[in-house]
């Protein structure tokens, strides 16, 4: 809820390595003050920006002739 991400679209990176679902955190060796990396999968985030600029270009009343 905090960062508004689904978590379908969460990758989890841990000493470079990208962590899968199923990894316990205290299995893969993550402890007090580690970092852990929290990212968008970029996949995802492609096909979100993809359907709002859909959504964007039927609500829109006006079409483009050119684009400069």
């Amino acid at each position: 809820m905090v960062t508004g991400l689904e978590p379908r679209e969460q990758r989890l990176l841990f000493r470079g390595k990208e962590r899968e679902d199923s990894d316990h955190l205290h299995m893969v060796g993550v402890r007090d003050k580690d970092k852990v990396l929290l990212l968008e999968d970029p996949a995802l985030k492609d096909i979100k920006l993809q359907a709002a600029l859909a959504a964007q270009a039927v609500q829109s009343p006006y079409h483009t002739f050119i684009k400069v």
